[in-house]
């Protein structure tokens, strides 16, 4: 006999189908998996591309002499 703190288990296509559905409960694991590994490689090569633009930008105004003028900038506001 069931009782009344247990749950009856049911296949998924006897589940009803009416109302809001959560559409990420509904999708099979892999599914599920494969979205969230795509938005994963999706997000590091967006972090990958900004690091690599932050560099590149240190390394032209290092070369233009931005750094020493801003150096020389401020230690003449130490004096």
């Amino acid at each position: 006999m069931k009782q009344g703190s247990e749950q009856v288990r049911e296949v998924g296509s006897s589940r009803q189908s009416g109302g809001f559905r959560d559409r990420e409960r509904d999708l099979p694991i892999g599914d599920v998996l494969r979205k969230h590994h795509r938005e994963l490689v999706t997000k590091r090569l967006l972090v990958f591309t900004v690091v690599i633009l932050l560099v590149l930008l240190v390394v032209i105004f290092s070369v233009n002499g931005f750094f020493s003028r801003l150096f020389d900038a401020l230690m003449g506001f130490v004096d």
